[in-house]
């Protein structure tokens, strides 16, 4: 992936977030360069222009009364610039920086909901998207920084110019001698600066995570329990700085050669010794420059100076920063590989789903599935089940078509599931993943997972769905029931639910929404036997005219399905009821033996 920008690139980017700013806030991006053009034009007046009328009246000896006069019209016209300039920095801009965040983050996050799963599979994409997500908000200050520098800065560069001409053109040869030595050094300055953060990325990467792991409450009990895993975490975090520290010495020697050659070589000794030589010069042997324009005249030349300074230092940023947008850019045009068909909808009611000579691979080469067929028909119950790494789970994807197969197809309804549109055929299956998530949200809302319209009748379905599952509503802790807010991350009152109580809450999901086809992987793997054989029943009878699809380690959860396949390294070995598969004596009869103690009191 390309680092390093052209200029041509990175004029791209800049024009890209200009854009971006004025069709989202057209209005403010007006605001905002008329409030760093008026400010320039304001310390122009008062630093430049007052202080050479000053100096040259009392030269010429001018009424006092008259300078008097003229310091108080601009004391009046600075006061009334000074409502824009409060408006802008306390009001105006803070409102509407807000606004860019927000519009830029839907963006990412739109095409993050866009993109294929796979994605998350390749560590070059997955590093592109944590850049996207982090540097988003940074990349707007940025840009708001550079614009609001460059647009005053031109302006104070041109008054200054215009007026050194006006009283004494010889003083800006300095700065058109030095500047595009400036530039040189500035360049490479900026070429390094962004090689070395992208260099850190990867590193800065490993230590956030390391981060993660000693906040996020999901690890503090396992830390708690094994000391030595605190301690290799810590060493990956030290490993992971080091590595940092390592990248910043490789290029601070380089960075800090052209920053001492533009800001103390070029900056300081030769610009202040050419112009003071230049100046006194004039003044005392030509005697063609009066006193005032000798201050005039620095004033101008260092102004011009510093502009330009803040000018191409802004330029290094905006520079930095288009390498950022060029990759946030990078992840906003990814097209997903998972084409959406042109089949509006799925039929209603239950279909037979066929898959048919499957193979899939996560990466290229190392095939996970291998030439797997079933036939699920209409209202039928079947499970997969298999030990760890047959490819269960990775059936439930294809099958959810958070994946496409890399031969073979599936068929819903008579019709290739890539012949429908993407979200209504993943509209119609209802599914419980293994590794399901609770949301810092209310228990509603955990159920829902989409926006509320607060109706009765949405209440009543939801709480219907919790019961079905057989989630306690009258939980003393439950003190707002369906609205109690869960997690404590965020609410005081907060509640955290146990493994079995959240995956209720993930089966209530399914049930919430009356899907005809219904997958549930691992549904019941952190309840008790006896939970869960009361759960499975339940689930039958919910779901007696559905088609359902269940993934499982125990078997008794599986065994009154209407046929069951056993999966072993990606391929479908043995298929039957249960009864059929234990008088085979093959695979599955060997790991019910195992398990049949585990369930026998539940199942009496």
């Amino acid at each position: 992936m390309q680092e390093t920008l052209t200029w041509r690139q990175a004029i791209a980017q800049q024009w890209y977030l200009t854009k971006f700013c004025f069709k989202k806030t057209p209005g403010f991006m007006m605001f905002h360069l008329f409030e760093s053009i008026e400010i320039q034009i304001s310390i122009f007046i008062e630093f430049t222009w007052m202080v050479n009328y000053i100096l040259t009246a009392v030269e010429q000896g001018e009424d006092f009364r008259k300078i008097l006069t003229c310091m108080g019209i601009l004391i009046v016209f600075f006061g009334f610039f000074t409502i824009p300039y409060g408006l802008y920095h306390h009001y105006v801009l803070p409102k509407n920086k807000l606004v860019l965040y927000q519009a830029f983050c839907m963006e990412i996050y739109g095409k993050a909901k866009e993109i294929d799963l796979s994605c998350y599979d390749d560590k070059e994409f997955y590093e592109t998207f944590i850049l996207a997500t982090e540097e988003t908000d940074r990349c707007i200050d940025r840009y708001l920084s550079f614009s609001y520098t460059l647009a005053g800065q031109i302006i104070s560069v041109l008054c200054s110019v215009f007026f050194c001409v006006y009283i004494n053109p010889i003083a800006l040869l300095v700065v058109a001698v030095l500047l595009p030595l400036e530039l040189i050094c500035v360049t490479q300055e900026n070429k390094k600066t962004v090689e070395a953060r992208m260099e850190r990325v990867s590193h800065e990467q490993k230590r956030e995570y390391g981060n993660r792991v000693f906040y996020l409450s999901d690890y503090a009990g396992e830390l708690r329990l094994y000391q030595q895993m605190k301690g290799k975490c810590r060493a990956d975090y030290e490993k992971s700085n080091y590595s940092i520290r390592s990248v910043n010495q490789q290029f601070g020697r380089k960075l800090f050669v052209y920053g001492l050659i533009h800001r103390v070589l070029l900056s300081s000794v030769v610009k202040e010794g050419a112009v003071w030589f230049i100046l006194l010069y004039q003044m005392l042997v030509l005697r063609v420059l009066s006193g005032a324009q000798l201050v005039t005249s620095r004033s101008c030349i260092f102004r011009i100076s510093n502009s330009m300074n803040n000018i191409i230092n802004g330029c290094r940023t905006a520079a930095e920063n288009a390498a950022y947008v060029y990759r946030i850019r990078e992840f906003l045009q990814m097209e997903p590989t998972i084409v959406s068909g042109e089949e509006k909808s799925v039929p209603e009611g239950s279909g037979r789903l066929s898959v048919e000579h499957l193979d899939f691979g996560y990466l290229s080469g190392q095939q996970v599935l291998k030439d797997v067929s079933l036939t699920v028909e209409p209202g039928q119950k079947i499970a997969l089940v298999g030990y760890n790494g047959s490819g269960k789970t990775t059936l439930v994807k294809l099958l959810l078509r958070l994946y496409d197969p890399d031969g073979g197809k599936i068929c819903y309804h008579g019709k290739d599931i890539r012949d429908y549109q993407i979200m209504a055929y993943r509209r119609s299956i209802g599914s419980v993943f293994q590794d399901f998530k609770i949301y810092a949200a209310t228990l509603k809302e955990n159920v829902l997972m989409d926006v509320e319209d607060g109706s009765r009748e949405e209440n009543y379905r939801v709480e219907q769905a919790l019961y079905d599952a057989h989630f306690m509503l009258e939980d003393n802790r439950l003190s707002y029931q369906i609205e109690t807010p869960l997690t404590t991350e965020f609410e005081k009152n907060g509640i955290n639910l146990s493994g079995g109580e959240a995956q209720k809450v993930a089966i209530a999901r399914t049930l919430y929404r009356k899907q005809n086809l219904i997958i549930m992987d691992e549904p019941s793997s952190a309840l008790d036997p006896l939970a869960e054989y009361r759960l499975n029943q339940e689930l039958n009878e919910i779901a007696r005219d559905k088609t359902v699809i269940f993934i499982s380690h125990r078997l008794s959860t599986v065994r009154d399905a209407d046929s069951i396949y056993m999966m072993e390294n990606g391929r479908i070995v043995e298929t039957g009821t249960h009864e059929e598969l234990l008088m085979q004596g093959g695979k599955y009869a060997e790991m019910w033996k195992i398990q049949a103690g585990l369930y026998a009191d539940a199942g009496a």
